[in-house]
């Protein structure tokens, strides 16, 4: 395998260890909540009968992937979401995100730092919230969602700046601790529609408010 593909199969597998970590984390919170620890308030809490607008953001890490013989190495960056959930297994989201400041390299020699950002928007589906559990809290929501929108990649110092059509893919999980304030953890993808460049794998930590 050539080194652009173990390091795609390096972003996957982070992002999946990432995401089973923080779910364990996160069941780990809600046992506690069960025990009426201050960290976790359930009383009061509308879990997924909550309707309204809300706001996000993240910090994140992940990775430029450009095509051929460009490599880059991980980014960071950040997040900003606001959504409004119409139904309890529906809402509908705007983001922003950014990533910068991964060396990319052109055969094995550094030409500059790697930036990428995108607006997209798009429909979030809580499969859980559109069947009666108790397997799992409503304080905890599993979500995945779909958007759409455009973005631009960059490498400074560089005369290299890329327009493309943007479609992000992404699963994860919400965690309320109050009926106002929580967190959420999530990891995925936005795939480019240039040639010469693939897209980004993510992997987004951050908090949430919902008014």
């Amino acid at each position: 395998m050539d080194r652009l593909g173990t390091d795609r199969l390096g972003v996957v597998r982070f992002v999946s260890a990432s995401l089973l970590a923080s779910l364990v984390v996160a069941f780990g919170g809600s046992a506690g909540a069960q025990q009426n620890t201050r960290l976790f308030d359930e009383r009061g809490n509308r879990g997924y009968a909550f309707e309204g607008p809300y706001a996000q953001f993240g910090i994140a890490v992940g990775r430029i992937d450009f095509d051929g013989n460009v490599d880059s190495d991980a980014s960071g960056g950040f997040t900003m979401t606001g959504g409004y959930r119409f139904l309890p297994w529906l809402s509908a989201e705007a983001n922003f995100t950014y990533l910068g400041g991964g060396d990319v390299e052109v055969r094995n020699r550094n030409v500059g730092d790697g930036e990428f950002f995108a607006f997209t928007f798009g429909p979030k589906i809580y499969p859980l919230g559109a069947l009666t559990t108790d397997a799992i809290p409503d304080i905890i929501q599993p979500y995945g969602l779909i958007q759409i929108g455009g973005g631009q990649f960059e490498i400074d110092d560089t005369s290299y700046e890329e327009d493309s059509f943007i479609a992000r893919f992404i699963i994860g999980f919400d965690v309320w601790m109050t009926d106002h304030v929580g967190f959420f953890v999530e990891g995925g993808g936005d795939a480019a529609s240039e040639d010469d460049v693939d897209g980004v794998g993510i992997f987004t930590v951050g908090g949430q408010y919902r008014f």
